[in-house]
């Protein structure tokens, strides 16, 4: 069993498939650890920032203070309660309202803090909605929520954590059936406050880095799980024909005197004589045939086709299988029984009886006798 278990790694059929798919997977893996993120701020000068407030919706919220560097966009505000629901933030888009491409990517990484704020909501606005029958006309807004600290840290949001408002779908009837975002291309990211309860004080964003990044992991993981169940499948179905195919079919020795027929074919004559002179080292289809009247090539048809081998195989499972015996009867050694059933040196025996049944004649007179 255990030879059956490393021969299989040797077969085209196994270590092929392995090969290739590993290719694959190792195509796979470098594509997307390859794609690079797509840095948006700080150092990129394609995108711009503004800030905006609540003044457009009749409120009365103001920004104090801007500041811009290399590494750092703030603003420094102040909501006021002139406005059922106040609200201060800013945008970041490109300077010539390009689109941007991110379907290569799957979540959204910010460097960010606050001061006097610890929770702010973050928008991703998209190119008109359009799906079957329903279309819009404004931009496609998904939102979602993120609670940060009040020093710099960095933190990565999967695209698919934005949805559409509930507000959003209602106003533009979008069917229930649809409402599943995929953010493929992107016009411009709002950042601002959520909802605060504070009214008043001054407060500030700061925000350090903004970029679409990739995270592979579940994909890897995914790739690697499927490649594993498909390369244990495929070892088990090699197995499994290898060891069907090893099988041995028994041949019988006659030990005790054949039947008298009225007659015998020189082939019939040919393998009695194989079967009462096997311990012979010299035995040789030529031999068999000057004493049977036969011919070799008849003698291997005949042998071919009532046992499916050849002559020389014949011959070694007749004298594996006398040897089988006096391994498990008596208690010659190894050496002896290989030369009295024919062998002419024991190591030829040993790669013999491996061959034949998987097992060294050691291993077989251990596990038979136990």
């Amino acid at each position: 069993m255990k030879g059956i278990a490393i021969k299989v790694f040797q077969l085209k059929t196994f270590y092929l498939p392995l090969l290739a798919g590993t290719l694959v997977v190792a195509g796979i893996f470098g594509y997307y650890a390859s794609i690079k993120a797509l840095t948006i701020f700080p150092n990129n000068s394609e995108y711009g920032y503004y800030s905006y407030t609540d003044a457009a919706n009749g409120g009365n919220s103001k920004v104090i203070a801007e500041h811009t560097t290399d590494s750092l966009y703030a603003i420094t505000f102040k909501l006021n309660k002139d406005f059922h629901s106040p609200y201060v933030g800013f945008t970041v888009g490109q300077q010539e309202q390009q689109i941007i491409n991110a379907s290569k990517y799957n979540e959204l990484s910010i460097g960010i803090a606050g001061e006097n704020i610890d929770r702010i909501g973050i928008a991703i606005y998209t190119p008109p909605y359009k799906n079957n029958n329903v279309s819009t006309t404004t931009e496609t807004l998904y939102y979602s929520f993120l609670n940060i600290a009040n020093k710099q840290k960095l933190y990565k949001i999967p695209l698919t954590q934005f949805q559409h408002p509930d507000w959003w779908e209602d106003l533009n009837h979008i069917p229930k059936e649809e409402r599943n975002p995929k953010i493929d291309s992107i016009l411009h990211f709002n950042i601002g406050s959520a909802f605060s309860q504070q009214i008043g004080n001054e407060k500030t964003i700061k925000l350090y880095s903004l970029a679409l990044t990739r995270n592979n992991t579940a994909l890897f993981t995914t790739i690697l799980l499927v490649f594993a169940i498909v390369m244990v499948f495929t070892y088990a179905i090699n197995f499994y024909i290898l060891q069907r195919n090893s099988k041995v079919t028994e041949i019988t020795v006659a030990y005790k005197p054949l039947e008298v027929v009225p007659k015998q074919t020189s082939d019939d004559k040919s393998i009695t004589y194989i079967n009462e002179n096997y311990e012979n080292t010299e035995l040789t289809l030529e031999m068999i045939a000057a004493e049977t009247g036969s011919t070799t090539r008849s003698i291997s048809n005949s042998i071919h086709d009532k046992f499916g081998c050849n002559f020389k195989t014949y011959l070694n499972r007749i004298r594996i299988n006398e040897s089988k015996r006096l391994l498990l009867e008596t208690d010659l050694n190894i050496g002896e029984i290989a030369f009295k059933v024919g062998f002419n040196n024991q190591s030829h025996f040993n790669r013999v009886f491996k061959k034949e049944l998987d097992l060294s004649p050691t291993e077989f007179r251990v596990q038979h006798k136990s």
